[in-house]
């Protein structure tokens, strides 16, 4: 029996590191398995956030209207209040106090005008009518006028030579309404603006290689008859299309 006892003793050793062998691979799996679902986690969460993100940036209301179906719905109110709510007329007045006399002329959305005291303060002015809105200027934008127009009148506040007037002015028909002469007086441009009012009132002013002056006299039944220092002056009755600044 004592033969044996050295085979038992080491077949125990052997036992006993295979038990720890086995024991410490069991450990080493169980620590694993810890590790690799920490590994998945961050990856799941990860994944989630992912449309998460995306969803953010579409959040959209479902009842907000697409972009580009607000601005076509934009563009045509847009549209609608540009239209002028009078196709053409002419209109003739003063300023409160009969400091100034105004013309004004619109067509189709355009709008000119012409403003003078008959001695030596006048403008020409361009602009446009829309809606009921009129908004015009001189080349220097010195001169203004801004008012609303209707078929029976136009009224507003008008600027020129430093100074603005509330105005109002009728709405008129031919021969009342705005005129424009041009002449070459001895080789000088010379150009004279006339407003003749509803009730046949002509106030206007001359000028003269810059140098104002009252206009000569227009009889709007006889143009022709209009001159200045003895040479013809050509007249012309403007409508809201012409063009009275020169470019």
């Amino acid at each position: 029996m004592k033969r044996y006892a050295p085979l038992v003793t080491l077949a125990a050793v052997a036992a006993l590191g295979v038990g720890f062998f086995v024991a410490n691979t069991v450990n080493q799996q169980g620590a694993a398995q810890p590790s690799a679902a920490a590994a998945i986690e961050p990856a799941a969460a990860a994944a989630d956030q992912a449309p998460t993100v995306v969803e953010l940036g579409r959040l959209t209301p479902p009842s907000a209207s697409p972009p580009a179906a607000a601005g076509v719905e934009d563009q045509v109110e847009q549209q609608g209040a540009a239209a002028p709510a009078v196709a053409e007329k002419a209109y003739a007045g003063w300023s409160s106090g009969k400091e100034v006399s105004v013309a004004i002329a619109v067509k189709d959305g355009r709008a000119v005008a012409y403003v003078c005291d008959g001695k030596k303060v006048e403008a020409w002015l361009e602009g446009t009518v829309a809606g009921d809105t009129l908004t015009l200027e001189s080349k220097d934008g010195s001169a203004t006028i801004n008012g609303t127009a209707s078929e029976s009148s136009s009224d507003g506040t008008v600027t020129v030579g430093g100074k603005t007037w509330p105005f109002t002015a009728e709405g008129v028909t031919a021969p009342a309404g705005l005129y424009d002469g041009r002449a070459d007086v001895r080789g000088v441009a010379t150009r004279v603006g006339w407003v003749v009012s509803g009730d046949g009132q002509v106030t206007g002013v001359a000028s003269v290689a810059g140098d104002k002056r009252p206009a000569p006299v227009l009889n709007p039944a006889d143009p022709g008859a209009v001159t200045i220092d003895g040479v013809p002056v050509e007249v012309t009755a403007l409508d809201g299309a012409s063009t009275v600044i020169r470019r």
